[in-house]
């Protein structure tokens, strides 16, 4: 992240995050044990892309019983910190994607 020119620390910050709640998720949900999580994170003057791919072609979804205070809101740091996110289903899985614009 230190080869991102001009980028906020806000920014960075948000990235940052944002990269940890999507390889949690791909570990938690997505791989198991052995497996391999590829993380891809690509940057340009408008906004800041990170893209982790996992073996799983499970897609992300919310949890309606979750109960308050645990897991199950892994969702909501992508819808509020980013300006879209999605899936892409890969040959070997899938790929979990969200842009953050600077």
């Amino acid at each position: 992240m230190e080869d991102a020119p001009g980028a906020s620390d806000e920014h960075l910050d948000t990235v940052t995050l944002l990269v940890s709640e999507l390889v949690a998720n791909a570990v938690r949900y997505g791989s198991r044990p052995g497996d391999v999580v590829h993380v891809v994170i690509d940057a340009d003057a408008s906004r800041t892309r990170v893209e982790v791919m996992d073996h799983s072609r499970r897609r992300p979804r919310r949890r309606r019983n979750a109960e308050p205070g645990t897991r199950g809101r892994g969702l909501l740091p992508r819808d509020v910190l980013s300006a879209r996110w999605g899936v892409d289903v890969r040959p070997l899985g899938k790929a979990v994607w969200a842009e953050v614009r600077r």
